[in-house]
């Protein structure tokens, strides 16, 4: 069972949930200069809470 933290809703399963897809954002550190921002490196999910909209968790 999955419960928020924020407004103390549970959800039994993922269809209890909103479900958006964002693009994931990665930080490449490799080299001499400042780290570098990698913005749609790959889809992820993102699962809210339906009640306050809380970010329950990212797959």
């Amino acid at each position: 069972m999955i419960r928020c933290e924020n407004c103390d809703t549970e959800a039994e399963t993922t269809e209890e949930l909103d479900h958006e897809d964002v693009e994931q954002i990665e930080i490449d550190e490799a080299g001499d200069g400042p780290p570098r921002v990698q913005y749609g490196a790959n889809i992820r999910d993102l699962w809210l809470c339906k009640q306050c909209g809380k970010v329950l968790g990212v797959s």
